[in-house]
């Protein structure tokens, strides 16, 4: 915009900006025309600067804080939450932009898309009007002088991965494909690998029909792919194939994918340990040496739970017929197919030897299982280190420190990753190491006891400055044995000592890892805990909470009582003390603050548990301080679906008594009934709490919608159900 442009676009801005509702006059008063000019300077500066205005109306002031560029939106925040403080109800919220104010189309008409304003209500008393003012005086003058430096804010890759993974393991949809596209719009990010991130975003939710379509499907199975790349191939490969499927049918229907997991560390799912068999099988390998692979590697049930299996495979061991010599013919066959668990065994009965060595180290760093270490330590006795440490110098450092991590027992690991001389490069690459070894050696029989023995105490132990990274690491550890398996035996146990530690422990108040925390509480109380067990949860919760008792965590706070009260037993006694901790220290003095649906949540809330919120229902609301919401068309209908049935309600009744004109449902079904896909079908909103709904039901309320939209809420409980409902209904009134 040139100078002439943005003088222009002033004057335009002034006169809209100081007429009614506006009472200040734009001329006449100095006072306000030393404000104006300030504001105008800072306006036509390059690049244009934070400024402020103000407004009167019914016997209301306001200031604007108006930001000409989006990027000043947290400085300015900061800035104003540190000089104005508590004098103004100030929330830290731009002006909704869709505000119908006047003054707001004024300001929206001058800065367009890339502003933003804030509103500031000033009490209405003389001595405070002035302070706020003289403040207000001074910050203009100090972001005038100060010029903006803009930072590119960026999180972290692995932390966006975290998030997706975390959203997979919830079945969160919606969550799962925003920060999908998020991750492939990173430059940060190799092309191959996005296509892999898809890969798995396709098979976690099922869409076959894309994943068939994918254009790049032939390439993903001609490329040397990670595990999970391989292990969604199968689960598309066994979705195609029914479940009674003799070795015949799996062979034609499966020709095209060739061995995508050749051996039971690569095992990431019951369809991937359905695709291993099958393959193992149909490639001549004995049932009894298949199921005895599955049976230590912690995947038979999963495997024969496919019926096509189960009348195959054995529960027991190997037969106990004499190990026949090696068959170097067999050997080579199974190395071209890729079955490295069958060329570990030829090799288990073979002499050791020098010439077969390279490709016994090769086969061992591929699996990393225990059979494989086992035949290499045998090597090795017989042979000598000399031998085996001339291969490995051909092999990358990282693949010889992996076979080393391998070859210790996972808590032995975990240890020493955490001891206090370690470095922080060595630590991170055992951390990294666990990360990628965990779930095949987690699910070995008896191995997740084994880590929680060691756990326990550890954790009570570990330094305080690495208790953060121990956390986090048995985070992802649980989401993905969960991903993985679901309730593995010992799943329980690990979550708990994760909740344990968090709560003694970690005082950074770190909000991500909270609401990941969160998210493992739900996935534990959705397996089962006893009154006892519920209630020191609870405690632990609460003992951990201090730091987020703030209105910005309200409706974090608010999401915790909603998942624990929906699976509260019937003699726990401690959600009472965590619910009151909360809800208590909402009243007047902060209501102004708390966005509108949390505030409504908590209000719906507090009765539940003895607790009325000491809040004016019908506070004196300024007219400057809202806007009306567009006239919805009569009898628009809208259908809440979440298997949180009381988070549904209270949602459900919020909606009818901001919108009366509006037909609610709810519905909380595990499978669709015709009801709820006719209900859908007909509906003008639908609303989705992924992260608390059945998944087939789900998909059939996705194939009922057909290109209607859906909106998904952020999260399981009220607020969030309120939030995707609202912007649904504003979708429908413009």
């Amino acid at each position: 915009m040139s100078r002439v442009q943005a003088e222009a676009a002033w004057a335009d801005f002034r006169a809209a900006f100081f007429s009614a509702p506006n009472e200040l006059p734009a001329m006449g008063d100095p006072a306000i025309e030393k404000i104006i000019a300030q504001a105008e300077g800072a306006w036509l500066a390059s690049p244009a600067a934070p400024f402020f205005l103000p407004v009167r109306a019914s016997h209301w002031t306001y200031w604007y804080a108006v930001c000409p560029d989006q990027e000043q939106r947290l400085w300015v925040a900061d800035l104003i939450r540190a000089h104005i403080g508590s004098w103004t109800d100030f929330s830290g919220l731009p002006v909704p932009a869709d505000s119908d104010l006047p003054m707001d189309a004024a300001l929206r008409g001058l800065t367009g898309p890339r502003g933003c304003s804030f509103r500031l209500l000033v009490p209405r008393n003389d001595d405070a009007e002035a302070q706020v003012r003289q403040i207000v005086d001074r910050l203009a003058r100090s972001l005038a002088a100060r010029r903006h430096r803009r930072i590119q804010l960026v999180w972290p890759l692995g932390r966006l991965i975290g998030d997706f993974w975390d959203a997979c393991a919830d079945e969160a949809q919606a969550g799962a494909g925003e920060l999908l596209d998020l991750l492939d719009r990173d430059p940060r990010l190799s092309q191959t690998n996005r296509l892999f991130l898809r890969l798995q975003y396709l098979a976690d939710f099922e869409e076959w029909e894309r994943l068939e379509a994918l254009d790049q499907l032939p390439d993903l199975v001609r490329l040397d792919r990670p595990v999970l790349a391989s292990d969604a191939l199968a689960r598309l490969a066994m979705a195609r194939l029914p479940v009674d499927a003799a070795l015949s049918d799996f062979e034609r229907s499966t020709s095209s994918f060739g061995c995508l997991v050749g051996s039971v560390a690569a095992i990431r799912s019951a369809a991937g340990a359905q695709y291993y068999a099958y393959w193992s099988l149909s490639s001549g390998e004995a049932a009894e040496a298949v199921a005895a692979r599955l049976l230590e590697a912690g995947w038979l049930d999963q495997a024969r739970a496919r019926s096509g299996l189960a009348v195959v495979l054995t529960a027991g061991g190997p037969s106990g017929a004499p190990a026949a010599a090696p068959d170097l013919d067999e050997l080579r066959t199974a190395l071209a197919e890729g079955r490295s668990d069958a060329a570990i065994e030829v090799l288990a009965l073979a002499a050791p030897s020098a010439d077969l060595l390279p490709v016994l180290i090769e086969l061992v760093t591929r699996t990393l299982t225990p059979a494989s270490i086992t035949v290499l330590q045998r090597w090795r006795e017989q042979l000598g280190e000399d031998p085996i440490q001339d291969v490995l110098s051909a092999q990358s450092a990282a693949t010889r420190h992996e076979l080393d991590v391998a070859a210790e027992p996972l808590g032995t690991v975990l240890e020493r990753a955490f001891s206090a001389g370690r470095s922080a490069t060595e630590r991170g690459r055992e951390l990294n190491d666990l990360r990628a070894q965990a779930v095949p050696r987690l699910m070995q029989a008896g191995a997740l006891q084994e880590v929680i023995e060691v756990v326990q105490p550890l954790s009570r132990s570990v330094d305080a400055g690495l208790l953060a990274e121990f956390i986090d690491l048995l985070l992802d550890m649980e989401r993905d044995l969960f991903a993985t398996a679901s309730d593995v035996p010992g799943l329980q146990d690990l979550r708990r000592i994760v909740v344990e530690s968090w709560a003694l422990g970690d005082e950074s108040g770190d909000r991500h890892r909270a609401g990941r925390l969160v998210d493992l509480v739900g996935r534990a109380l959705i397996a089962g805990l006893s009154p006892a067990a519920y209630d020191d949860v609870v405690e632990s919760l609460r003992a951990g909470w201090a730091p987020f008792l703030t209105d910005a965590d309200l409706p974090l706070g608010l999401e915790a009582i909603e998942i624990l009260d929906a699976s509260e037993p019937e003699s726990a006694t401690a959600l009472r003390a965590f619910a009151l901790m909360i809800l208590s220290r909402i009243g007047d003095h902060n209501a102004r603050r708390i966005d509108a649906a949390a505030l409504e949540t908590a209000i719906a809330l507090a009765p539940d548990f003895g607790l009325q919120l000491a809040i004016n229902p019908e506070p004196e609301e300024p007219t400057a301080a809202g806007s009306e919401q567009a006239p919805l068309p009569a009898g628009t209908s809208v259908v809440i679906y979440s298997l949180m049935e009381p988070a549904a309600a209270r949602a459900a009744a919020i909606v009818r008594r901001w919108y009366p004109e509006v037909r609610v449902k709810t519905f909380a079904e595990k499978v669709a009934s015709d009801a709820l896909r006719n209900a859908a079908r007909k509906a003008d909103l639908l609303v989705i709490a992924d992260k608390a709904a059945s998944h087939a039901a789900t998909d059939a309320l996705k194939a009922a919608r057909g290109h209607k939209p859906i909106y998904y809420a952020r999260g399981k409980g009220t607020a969030s159900l309120i939030e995707a409902a609202t912007a649904g209904l504003k979708a429908i009134s413009s």
